[in-house]
């Protein structure tokens, strides 16, 4: 008669927070009303994408602001920004819901 209990068998579940595609859309508009985008793209998890972004967002407007001085920046510095309101929160919204698609009910039994 063998009198030792069984091995303990170690379950680890990894929880990954749902995250919403309209709430990372809302991080690209209103930071980017004041010129900061890509925190919407953090949110998702994109650190990568979203620091790119936000960098490289900052560079084009130190060139747009250069070429004000000789007028152009006036126009090609708005039309930017535009670009960037529209692009980024689209980008942001999607890359999020295909990280994080909608929670599945599943039913499972165990015998």
């Amino acid at each position: 008669m063998n009198t030792t209990p069984p091995p303990v068998q170690q379950v680890h579940h990894y929880y990954y927070p749902q995250k919403s595609g309209g709430t990372a859309a809302l991080l690209e508009v209103l930071p980017g009303l004041f010129q900061i985008f890509g925190i919407g793209h953090l949110y998702a998890g994109n650190v990568v994408t979203g620091l790119l972004i936000m960098f490289g967002y900052w560079c084009v407007l130190f060139i747009n602001i250069l070429l004000s001085f000789v007028i152009i920046g006036l126009f090609t510095g708005p039309l930017c920004w535009l670009i960037a309101m529209i692009a980024s929160p689209l980008i942001a919204a999607n890359s999020c819901n295909a990280r994080f698609p909608a929670a599945s009910i599943t039913t499972r039994t165990f015998e």
